[in-house]
């Protein structure tokens, strides 16, 4: 038997093609089509089911990650697709002509699952947070995705942790985690302080947050300032999650995550400073899988619910 994972872009869909016990047979892309995602998905896959002289009978099932608030396979909002309240389910089943077993959830919380499962240890309670344009997450409690009762589950970047810089988020709202610690933060913040401190930085509209990052290595003194202040923000969601779901695991992913080893122990000296003592034992680690994330965390995810049944 065979497993599809889907993770569906704003400019692309990713697919894979996996082996039941969740090794990569293939992987591809194609474009996207806002008003065709559905019809082109199904095409590809067919085309490649055929191509590889097999049937739909040996396709246990098709797991996807959206863009979007979900809720119950519903996509309650997607703003990059244009879409509200559309049922993923039951529109991938009547493109592709068959009613499919089909599981779909957040693409941040697909790609979270996909890191936990890469763990060797048994870990059942993991947070992972992206670090790209917004901050973005996903929650895994005792094994299964968290969504929440509104599809809000995981949106650990419009956690409010500050009330100094009160920047504008995306959400409308100030203060939220995303203001400081996504690429978009971090360069927004970089320009706020750049009459404070000395800095060697070209601070020209193209500034991107990989220069802040690599600056900060060189010890340039602003840049040093604005990653602190990044990790401090995100080390307090940290803290707060550490005793609400008291994970076993943070996992730091996203374009920003690129940064490495200096990132990774930048958060870990703050997020010692802001949590209780017991919350230390938790473990913080870089994303493995990058941009694979969400077609892995939808294979491992129809694997274990195939396991369940059996």
């Amino acid at each position: 038997m065979y497993v599809f994972g889907i993770d569906i872009g704003g400019t692309s869909i990713k697919i894979g093609c996996f082996y039941e016990d969740g090794a990569l047979k293939h992987q591809w892309e194609i474009p996207t089509r806002k008003e065709k995602v559905f019809q082109d998905l199904s095409k590809s896959i067919l085309k490649y089911l055929d191509f590889q002289d097999l049937r739909i009978e040996d396709v246990y099932g098709y797991g996807i990650g959206v863009p979007g608030i979900m809720q119950s396979g519903i996509a309650k909002k997607c703003v990059n697709l244009g879409w509200v309240d559309v049922d993923i389910r039951l529109e991938f089943c009547k493109a592709i002509g068959y009613d499919a077993r089909v599981y779909v959830f957040n693409d941040a919380n697909m790609a979270a699952y996909g890191e936990a499962s890469l763990s060797k240890e048994q870990l059942d309670s993991v947070v992972f947070i992206t670090l790209g344009t917004g901050v973005g997450g996903g929650i895994i409690l005792h094994g299964e995705i968290v969504e929440g009762a509104y599809g809000l589950g995981g949106e650990i970047g419009h956690m409010k942790v500050d009330d100094f810089y009160q920047f504008q988020c995306s959400c409308g709202k100030t203060g939220c985690l995303e203001t400081l610690a996504s690429a978009t933060g971090i360069v927004r913040l970089t320009f706020h302080l750049q009459n404070q401190y000395p800095t060697k930085l070209h601070l020209v509209d193209t500034l991107t947050a990989k220069e802040v990052m690599d600056a900060a290595k060189n010890e340039d003194i602003l840049a040093v300032h604005v990653v602190k202040e990044a990790c401090k923000a995100l080390a307090t969601s940290l803290a707060i999650l550490s005793v609400t779901i008291n994970p076993s695991l943070f996992i730091i992913g996203g374009g920003v995550s690129n940064a490495g080893e200096f990132l990774l122990q930048e958060i870990q000296n703050q997020y010692n400073e802001a949590c209780i003592p017991l919350a230390k034992n938790t473990k913080i680690q870089l994303a493995k899988l990058k941009n694979n994330a969400g077609i892995y965390g939808a294979c491992a995810y129809l694997i274990k619910k195939k396991h369940e049944v059996e």
